[in-house]
């Protein structure tokens, strides 16, 4: 299994950039800084923030560079949020023990408590135009203050003289998980950074996602204008770095190594990320190369070849997690673990699930959780085959989607990708048995979970009330699951719906309510004689579909040895000409049979 917090382990190639950012965190003629690392949650920012973070730290003797980390979040909802980070900076640089007495005056006044938050309030009032509030600034500060500190500068001076007092050349301030809070602790932290952007020895480090903290602009500021919004970001942060989208081989990448890495100790691991590039050669295809890795380095291992099998379980199916998951990375770890807990459980019950269509099933259930809902409803109990991926099969095949009435299937074909995702190998169609795939990802199944543990007669209406609803697919599944019921509940719901079908009025619905008992009868054939005391009140004259879903009910019936009431099969025949053919054509090929 693997955390879900960030890391240090580059699966990812980051040490790349790494290189770069830290030149630039570092430019003598960049400072004062502020860099912004944007990506959307789960894509490895503060990862990327955390290598950055190490190597400015392994060459701070050379640079004079002091670094510190701050979590925006954690202070989500307390007042001093904005104070804090100006405190934790300053904190930091008094953690040198030879700081001369005239620096730690500096140091104390500028963490005077509530009047360096309200400085910084009144610095950054007027921060679309960047203009501070200088009798704000007055203001907020008690007579002993006012003859500290009478203007903006002399914040400046005190931190210099900390800065220098302490030989640090650039001080760099990671500030991460700011698009997790509230947009009112965004503009503070913001105001709170302005208040240091004079100082030329500062850097700031943001991890963000670039259109939350618009959104935080636009909402603080009523600003509805987006180009207002990104002008205002742009202000702040100098120099934007947008996580590069992962491709499928950097997927592949990612997800080998992860698992290889969760074999072995720190010291292999330094050399595993050492060949991270050896993987992208060319003359090998990425998954043997992966595969190999183990086997070639077995020294490593306590069972080189257990992993070099479960590479070779997955790897082939990164594509999948890559359609599905669309490359980001912690969600695919995530999915990891997901599957790694699913594979153990299949082990223990001794399932017959492959690992591809587990893979396959995994990530639609996390990718489209509704239409795998949708499929989880449909399935019928005794084969364990889904109506709803049988006709989007059928559909997929003769490229159309009016097979049924049904606006289920209409919306599943209208999911982007999600046909070809469900097309592609391996195939996901009505031949799959998903009873022991549904059984692994049950905890999802919560419409399942309530049908199962409802009461008898509230089961009964449910399945009753699915087979007449207006979708002939989710009606055609409800059936298969009322077949699937004991005996008493498939009772209650044929006398529900015989009950119904003397009292429908539109054809349509008497053939939906005829055909759900034609599914249920066929698995529980006590039942026939219950619906033929009715199904000769109902007239099928010139209805087609009515005649043929009662012609089909009566020979099913007639094959189970129940007695049919006479002249009703007559009847039924006679009820339009397309009835009559279809019998005509039924008896002719029972004759040629003989």
């Amino acid at each position: 299994m693997w955390s879900d917090r960030e890391t240090e382990q580059d699966c990812l190639g980051y040490s790349s950039y790494v290189d770069v950012l830290a030149n630039i965190c570092t430019h003598k003629d960049l400072a004062p800084l502020t860099l912004g690392v944007f990506g959307s949650w789960g894509s490895g920012k503060t990862s990327l923030m955390r290598m950055l973070k190490t190597r400015l730290d392994t060459t701070s003797k050379q640079t004079g560079t002091k670094t510190m980390w701050f979590n925006a979040w954690k202070y989500e909802g307390r007042e001093e949020a904005q104070s804090a980070l100006i405190h934790a900076i300053i904190a930091k640089l008094e953690e040198d023990k030879t700081l001369v007495q005239t620096a730690l005056e500096a140091g104390r006044r500028l963490k005077s408590g509530a009047g360096i938050l309200k400085l910084a309030k009144a610095v950054g009032k007027s921060l679309l135009t960047m203009t501070p509030d200088f009798d704000g600034f007055v203001d907020s500060f008690s007579k002993e203050s006012e003859k500290l500190a009478q203007t903006i500068e002399q914040f400046d001076a005190d931190f210099e003289q900390l800065l220098s007092s302490a030989n640090i050349g650039r001080v760099v301030v990671f500030i991460d998980d700011l698009d997790r809070c509230s947009s009112a602790k965004v503009i503070d932290t913001f105001e709170t950074i302005k208040l240091f952007l004079n100082t030329p020895s500062c850097t700031f480090v943001i991890g963000a996602d670039a259109e939350r903290i618009q959104d935080a602009v636009g909402e603080v500021y009523t600003v509805a204008d987006k180009q207002r919004r990104k002008d205002y970001l742009e202000k702040i942060v100098q120099i934007p770095f947008s996580i590069p989208q992962q491709s499928v081989d950097d997927i592949t990448c990612y997800v080998g190594m992860l698992i290889i890495g969760r074999h072995i100790s720190s010291p292999a691991w330094e050399h595993l990320s050492a060949e991270r590039s050896s993987f992208y050669d060319a003359s090998l295809k990425m998954c043997d190369a992966l595969c190999r890795w183990p086997e070639r380095n077995h020294v490593h291992f306590s069972d080189a070849k257990a992993v070099a099998s479960e590479l070779e379980e997955v790897l082939p199916y990164v594509i999948t997690l890559a359609r599905g998951l669309k490359g980001n990375p912690r969600q695919i770890k995530r999915f990891l673990n997901i599957l790694a807990l699913r594979r153990q459980m299949a082990k223990a019950n001794n399932l017959g699930v492959t690992p591809g269509l587990l893979i396959k099933i995994g990530v639609l259930e996390y990718a489209w959780q509704d239409f795998f809902d949708s499929v989880a409803d449909t399935v019928d109990p005794a084969t364990g085959h889904s109506a709803l991926l049988d006709e989007i099969a059928k559909a997929a095949k003769d490229h159309k989607s009016d097979t049924l009435e049904s606006k289920l299937l209409a919306e599943s074909m209208g999911k982007a990708g999600l046909v070809e995702y469900l097309m592609a190998a391996p195939a996901l169609d009505g031949t799959i048995d998903l009873r022991d795939y549904l059984f692994l990802a049950q905890t999802s199944l919560s419409r399942g979970q309530v049908l199962a543990v409802m009461p008898a007669d509230e089961k009964a209406e449910s399945l009753a009330r699915a087979i007449e609803g207006d979708d002939a697919l989710r009606a055609k599944a409800a059936a298969q699951q009322a077949a699937a019921q004991e005996p008493a509940i498939a009772s209650a719901i044929v006398r529900r719906l015989v009950s119904d079908l003397q009292g429908a009025k539109e054809a349509i619905s008497k053939v939906r309510i005829i055909g759900g008992l034609d599914i249920l009868c066929r698995k529980h054939c006590d039942q026939y004689p219950v619906v033929l005391k009715v199904l000769p009140q109902i007239d099928p004259t010139g209805n087609d579909a009515l005649a043929l879903t009662g012609i089909t009910f009566l020979r099913s019936a007639q094959s189970a040895g129940v007695e049919i009431p006479e002249g009703i099969i007559d009847r039924y025949e006679k009820a339009s000409p397309l009835a009559e053919a279809f019998s005509g054509s039924r008896r002719n090929s029972r004759k040629q049979e003989r």
